[in-house]
């Protein structure tokens, strides 16, 4: 659905801004006033249990995107070759 997101909004973007906006506050924003009263972690650390991984299989998938971008380089600079052979000299 994101993927489609720039076609649409190029289509009707105020139709687009209106149910992002709607459901971004329906879904990710809780009621005003619900939260809980705290200091924050502005001045004090939030702990050993805060981390940042890139998952799982991070390491896979980015290999993987690399093999599909190489082979599509490599595909393209084939057909450039091949059209460039074909072309009168």
């Amino acid at each position: 659905g994101a993927r489609l997101l720039p076609a649409a909004h190029a289509v009707a973007p105020d139709l687009v801004r209106r149910l992002i906006r709607r459901r971004t506050e329906d879904h990710y924003f809780d009621a005003p006033g619900t939260a809980p009263v705290t200091t924050g972690i502005l001045r004090d650390p939030s702990g050993d249990t805060a981390a940042v991984s890139g998952g799982r299989h991070a390491r896979i998938r980015t290999a993987g995107r690399r093999a599909a971008a190489l082979a599509l380089g490599a595909g393209a600079v084939a057909g450039a070759l091949r059209v460039r052979s074909r072309l009168p000299s």
